[in-house]
């Protein structure tokens, strides 16, 4: 069975110099994978790098939950209240912690956008190079006693989102595939 992975916008690797994401793409062309991605991730191709939409288009588009103020009618689906899917609330909240949900900036509202995609999909992975927001936690009152390395990833784990690196991926898959 095809594994489904999201990535992230950072993970489009156009001058093939990520090493570890050619090798994630190659497992996509021999069908141990699937590359996916969430409509964000091309319209963020369409707006700042029109020269990577060919690229992001050859990849299944994952859709995005409607999220008022934050979708584009048209291009997203209206989710539903099923027990523990989460929202962009909790999503934000928990990336970005020190931010009101409503104050977020643009990038900031891309990259939730992009998790709840993946969360609500049937994509087991989502592979991105940005420890900053989706792996280590920042500090805040409520947990400015915790360990910050991998604290974002623990606290979306237990939201049944796993996250992981380009390079953690090829290691998990080369494992599985070969």
């Amino acid at each position: 069975m095809t594994t489904k992975v999201t990535i992230d916008s950072n993970l489009l690797n156009l001058k093939q110099e990520l090493e570890s994401v050619n090798k994630l793409e190659e497992l996509h062309k021999l069908g141990h994978i699937q590359i996916v991605g969430a409509e964000r991730l091309f319209e963020e191709m369409r707006k700042y790098k029109p020269e990577a939409f060919e690229k992001v288009s050859k990849y299944k588009n994952i859709g995005e939950p409607f999220v008022i103020g934050r979708s584009r009618i048209g291009h997203a689906y209206i989710s539903s209240d099923e027990e523990g899917l989460v929202t962009f609330r909790e999503l934000s909240e928990i990336l970005f912690p020190n931010f009101a949900a409503e104050k977020l900036t643009e990038n900031q509202v891309n990259d939730v956008m992009h998790l709840i995609a993946h969360a609500h999909s049937d994509s087991e992975y989502f592979i991105t190079e940005n420890s900053k927001d989706f792996i280590h936690g920042k500090k805040n009152n409520k947990n400015r006693k915790s360990e910050m390395e991998n604290l974002t990833r623990e606290i979306l784990k237990e939201k049944s989102i796993i996250i992981l690196t380009s390079a953690e991926a090829v290691e998990l898959f080369s494992a599985k595939y070969n």
